[in-house]
């Protein structure tokens, strides 16, 4: 029985918990509902849909806030009241019997409040939207009264900068004027919807007009007056420097001031107009062509001086080039006789000589142009300088070909004395040959030296000839040289492998009395010596000694080459 009492008290203390636990939270839900309710400011947002502001709107604008006001009284009025009375109906609840029915009544209000809020939101949205509409229209008819004021006063004041564009620009800001008041009017009258579109047409409207006034004066100074003054004195100073008998690179200078003139004012008629773009771009075109012109006539007045100065040094220049380019040719001329010219020296200087005369045309035509005060001189300056930079290069061909040509008697008078002694060493190298006293002289030698010997004689022929090569000369002179030392190296070879070899079979006959190979080694050499085979002799008698008394042959040769140095 007790256990069955403390059950029960268990239970009872379990559901009063649980029914605090959901007081507890149902209490917390209701309060933040009930908070949100009260930021709901009906008494403010009666005043501003209060229905005296019907007086002062019409159109669009005055059924926009009649919609506004509907859906406050049939709306959100209802709604707030009857999610208020909803809020006391749970409060009630919360503490009596129907305490399990509050989370069903909560979710209700959950609902409700969303929709006041909701709606409250939009309707404060609307209400400010409206409000700004009219705020904005208001400081519009402010500002634009201000501005299109300040527009009247600096056409007044400073209509001299804008010449006759102010005709026109006057009558645009009367038509800007008529649009805005009858926006003011409107403004006036309520009608904000239709304003606002009003608004926006007139201040693009105005936005342009102020760019008109700020381009026209910057595009009415030139033409008024920058770009008078400037073709009038382009006018006078070509007319003056044609009288001092300047010529020009272009010749319709006056013509193009005319031209210019006549665009000038044209633009002017077209700012009247206000076609800007028109006159922009011929502002640009007639200020570049005024430049223009102005450097075409100072490049003539800055080249004069150079051209005066360069004159009589061109001359000069020309003059020495061309004695030169004579004594040149006539020297080539002479050589020809004695030597042949293998590098085109007489056409290229003849070449030169070309090139030479139409430079002296070239000159006498300056000449005849500055006599006749015809001379256009920026022209003739870069002539000028061009004469004298391929005067320049004319000079250095000249001196290369002088150069190549300027050494042909040193060259010759060294190629005689080097062929002499080229005859002078095969003689020697003769005589050399036929002291060594040798059986006979071998087939490859003699070739060789017969080979050398014909060399030298081309060579002596070839300069004996009326008229020399010394390009071909100086090639055989080469080769000759090369083969003369190669026939003393192989004289030298034939001097030592036959004395050497007699002094191995001299020392070879002491070993022979009781060595057969040493008797039938020095039997094969002495064959081969009396055949002319020095070399061959000397390697078989070598070979034996060596064999016989090693380091013999060393030896024997180390004394020769000691005794015997040159």
């Amino acid at each position: 029985m007790l256990q069955v009492l403390i059950g029960i008290l268990i239970i009872a203390a379990i559901a009063m918990v649980i029914i605090l636990l959901y007081q507890r939270r149902c209490s917390t839900k209701l309060k933040e509902l009930s908070n949100r309710l009260s930021q709901v400011d009906e008494d403010a947002l009666a005043k501003q849909l209060d229905k005296s502001r019907l007086d002062s709107l019409m159109g669009e604008s005055l059924k926009r806030f009649t919609e506004l006001r509907y859906q406050y009284d049939h709306e959100l009025l209802p709604t707030f009241k009857k999610a208020q009375e909803l809020v006391k109906t749970i409060e009630n609840n919360m503490h009596g019997s129907s305490l399990f029915s509050v989370g069903r009544e909560l979710s209700v209000l959950q609902d409700e409040t969303d929709t006041v809020m909701g709606q409250y939101q939009s309707l404060q949205e609307q209400l400010a939207s409206l409000s700004q509409a009219v705020d904005q229209q208001m400081a519009a008819v402010s500002g634009l009264r201000t501005t299109y004021n300040q527009f009247g006063r600096q056409l007044d004041e400073k209509g001299f900068q804008f010449g006759q564009s102010k005709t026109e620009l006057q009558s645009r800001l009367v038509n800007l004027e008529k649009k805005y008041e009858h926006f003011s009017d409107i403004v006036r009258k309520g009608d904000h919807d239709a304003a606002a579109e009003l608004l926006q047409d007139l201040q693009d409207q105005t936005r342009d007009f102020e760019q008109l006034m700020k381009d026209i004066p910057t595009l009415y100074r030139p033409l008024y007056a920058e770009f008078p003054d400037q073709l009038k004195e382009l006018k006078k100073g070509y007319t003056d420097l044609t009288e001092q008998h300047y010529c020009f690179t272009e010749d319709d200078i006056d013509k193009q001031v005319d031209e210019m003139e006549k665009q000038r004012t044209d633009a002017l008629d077209q700012l009247a107009k206000l076609n800007l773009g028109v006159v922009k771009r011929t502002n640009r075109e007639m200020s570049d062509q005024i430049d223009h012109l102005y450097d075409v006539m100072q490049q003539e007045l800055d080249a004069k001086p150079h051209v005066l100065k360069a004159e009589p040094q061109l001359e000069s220049h020309l003059a020495h080039a061309q004695k030169q380019n004579e004594e040149l040719l006539n020297e080539l001329e002479h050589l020809s006789i004695s030597y042949t010219l293998n590098n085109n020296e007489l056409v290229d200087t003849r070449q030169l000589n070309e090139q030479l005369k139409t430079i002296r045309e070239d000159v006498d035509d300056i000449k005849t142009a500055l006599k006749e005060q015809t001379a256009v001189y920026s022209e003739i300056w870069q002539q000028q300088q061009d004469h004298e930079q391929s005067l320049t290069e004319i000079e250095e061909e000249q001196k290369k070909i002088n150069d190549g040509v300027a050494n042909l008697s040193t060259d010759e008078k060294r190629a005689r004395q080097a062929l002499q002694r080229f005859i002078t060493s095969i003689r020697t190298t003769k005589r050399r040959v036929e002291e060594m006293n040798l059986p006979g002289i071998p087939k490859d030698y003699m070739d060789y030296f017969f080979v050398v010997s014909d060399e030298i004689s081309k060579l002596s022929h070839a300069m004996n000839q009326s008229q020399i090569n010394m390009e071909d000369i100086t090639k055989q002179l080469l080769i000759v040289q090369d083969d003369l030392e190669n026939l003393q190296d192989k004289t030298d070879n034939l001097r030592d492998s036959a004395a050497l070899t007699e002094r191995l079979i001299q020392y070879a006959n002491r070993l022979s009395g009781n060595n057969q190979k040493i008797d039938e080694a020095i039997q094969q050499s002495q064959k081969q010596f009396n055949e002319h085979q020095y070399n061959e002799s000397l390697q078989t008698i070598g070979t034996a000694l060596e064999e016989a008394e090693p380091g013999s042959f060393k030896r024997l040769e180390q004394e020769y080459y000691s005794e015997n140095k040159d």
